[in-house]
């Protein structure tokens, strides 16, 4: 059930099977499909409030949601447990309540919405800084692989991976200023060390050739998580649109100039992609 505020964009809180959905809807939506957001590991809906309330001010009704595990949604005896299936599931879930909609996901996030793009065919995709499918290897930096060493014993546990504040300064959040990175640590939530070694270690297998719908990869040349030249990879291997955007690093949705690159995915669906305009005519 869902309670609404009466104004031109129109907040909403809903729950899906339990998943929590955070959605902000133009009175009268101009655009044939929706929008559902998917976040990365440690995140959850609340990373996207910029990008929801943009597309709601182009006329998509823009939907994100809290993977489960997180701020209540769906919640979970131990996340250290939960797979990367799991979370494909509730994507899933929540993209055929919504009737197929656009997909736009961020680092896991983003191959999140790669491999639903395989399974359910949405409208349109942007992976946004991905992390790889099987088939694509990693690119690590030092400081990266020295991260993931810390994290190993926890992942092959199946532990929950608490998000480390400096790490997250150094890697993550490397292109915030201070004042900005406090803020968003303290947001940040234990994940799945299964999930991490499911990509990591046993890898997501995502069928290129059954990849049909407009596809669209972002990368970052500053991005020191999901580096630029193994995003460019992942951009070859599904032979889709790609930009790459300087200056930026891995969060890319929330750093100054994060307006431009919305607009520009924006434009990029106006204009149908590889496909056919995804505004009602």
């Amino acid at each position: 059930m869902c309670a609404r505020e009466s104004e031109t964009i129109i907040k909403t809180d809903c729950e899906i099977n339990g998943l929590k959905l955070h959605s902000l809807e133009p009175e009268n939506p101009v655009r044939s499909r929706p929008v559902l957001f998917i976040h990365g590991m440690w995140s959850g809906a609340w990373f996207w409030q910029d990008y929801l309330k943009l597309f709601a001010a182009h006329g998509y009704s823009s939907h994100a949601l809290d993977l489960r595990g997180r701020n209540g949604s769906r919640p979970v005896p131990d996340i250290g447990k939960v797979s990367l299936k799991d979370y494909i599931s509730d994507v899933r879930e929540v993209a055929e309540a919504l009737d197929n909609p656009v997909l736009i996901g961020h680092s896991v996030g983003g191959l999140l919405a790669l491999k639903l793009a395989e399974l359910l065919n949405p409208p349109a995709v942007v992976a946004m800084s991905p992390a790889p499918p099987r088939g694509v290897s990693p690119d690590l930096s030092w400081n990266l692989f020295r991260a993931a060493l810390v994290h190993l014993p926890r992942v092959l546990l199946r532990r929950p991976l608490n998000p480390v504040k400096d790490w997250g300064i150094r890697h993550e959040l490397d292109r915030l200023t201070s004042e900005e990175r406090v803020r968003l640590n303290d947001r940040l939530v234990p994940d799945s060390g299964r999930v991490a070694w499911d990509i990591a270690g046993v890898g997501v297998p995502v069928v290129a050739d059954n990849v049909d719908c407009p596809l669209l990869v972002v990368g970052a040349t500053e991005d020191q998580v999901t580096r630029a030249k193994m995003v460019r990879k992942i951009a070859a291997k599904f032979k889709s649109d790609y930009r790459e955007y300087p200056g930026f690093g891995h969060n890319i949705v929330l750093e100054r100039g994060w307006e431009r690159v919305a607009t520009d995915i924006v434009e990029w669906l106006e204009k149908g992609g590889q496909g056919g305009n995804l505004a009602m005519g």
